[in-house]
């Protein structure tokens, strides 16, 4: 395995200059200090496969921080939305920022040398920026579409390693083995669009039920794909939200809702499928020879859960069950993951 140069900025300073760098991005745009909300949504999504299957294998784990506000976007933003004639941006939309790391590792974690036959050890530590509009609103029915900008770093300057290690040491647990032959850094960009289609039924006893449809396309080094997808929720005051997130790939959903002095809740489960053109943690660095395995093309989520909402917050309980994502793959993935969202007003 290539070792990284001496004239590259160490890990943990290359963290900070990626930073620094997203950071000189999201706010150059922005008119005013005064321009930043004071208020809005931040959300914390947590996903461990130790949630579902209680192994520790494939997609391992996932953490994803983010900020949501319904103020004006920066200028960026409806730069890039109004140069796309499929993105529509109506009266009502929200804009945010998202950090994350996610980690995924072969099925055997007790061998250090390199299995030829499994997924290889990765890491991606990233943030994104995005905006969504509702476009379209007749009471009942709604059309939403997304457009998200992604920049991260896949390989030893993710810092999944060192995450997962000193995780693992802290709960006393086995360490993973086979660190050493993860895929070299690697800058990754993506930029991703969704639209969804919602339909409300009102019933019996203030409760509802809700169908809707979402498409989507994303592009990039990182994850190429298109996905289709059908969600159902039962529940009450389905209006105030459209479903929480879960980390992509996966369903749509947002970090944002309505609160409200009243609590409720809903149920939730839908499926979804993926076309997948390229996935950097199957098919390997894009611009260096590193350990690869031959991916499913076709790709399918399973999902469901429970959401309660009360008064400035949001919690969400869900469970991922995930076909196989490449050839040879002993068994599917099944994670859970607990999102909470709190508005600060």
């Amino acid at each position: 395995m290539t070792k990284t140069a001496a004239i590259w900025p160490k890990p943990s300073e290359a963290v900070w200059l990626f930073a620094a760098f997203f950071g000189l991005l999201i706010t150059a745009p922005c008119t005013t200090v005064a321009d930043v909300p004071e208020t809005g949504f931040w959300g914390f999504q947590i996903e461990n496969d130790s949630f579902g299957s209680s192994n520790d294998r494939y997609y391992t784990n996932g953490f994803e921080v983010s900020f949501a506000s319904i103020e004006s976007p920066p200028r960026f933003l409806e730069a890039v939305s109004d140069a796309l004639p499929f993105y529509h941006r109506g009266e009502i939309g929200i804009h945010g920022y998202s950090f994350g790391q996610s980690m995924f590792t072969p099925e055997d974690t007790d061998r250090a040398d390199l299995i030829v036959d499994d997924r290889p050890y990765a890491g991606w530590l990233y943030m994104q920026t995005g905006i969504a509009n509702v476009y379209e609103d007749t009471g009942n029915k709604q059309v939403i579409n997304g457009l998200g900008l992604t920049v991260g770093i896949v390989g030893p300057w993710s810092l999944a390693d060192k995450t997962q290690e000193k995780f693992h040491r802290m709960i006393g647990v086995d360490v993973p083995q086979g660190w050493d032959n993860q895929l070299e850094n690697e800058l990754g960009l993506n930029v991703g669009y969704l639209r969804k289609w919602r339909q409300l039924v009102p019933l019996k006893n203030n409760l509802q039920f809700e169908i809707s449809y979402h498409g989507g396309a994303v592009l990039g080094n990182v994850y190429t794909y298109a996905s289709a997808g059908v969600m159902a929720r039962w529940g009450t005051a389905l209006e105030n939200d459209i479903g929480p997130p879960t980390i992509a790939p996966g369903f749509t959903g947002l970090p944002v809702f309505r609160p409200q002095p009243a609590s409720n809740w809903y149920f939730f489960a839908g499926i979804e499928g993926r076309i997948v053109g390229r996935n950097i943690f199957l098919d390997g660095n894009t611009f260096t020879d590193s350990h690869s395995v031959d991916k499913e093309t076709l790709v399918g989520d399973l999902q469901f859960g429970f959401a309660f909402h009360f008064r400035n917050a949001r919690i969400a309980l869900i469970n991922i069950i995930r076909s196989n994502e490449f050839e040879g793959q002993a068994d599917r993935v099944q994670y859970g993951a607990i999102n909470l969202t709190y508005y600060t007003d």
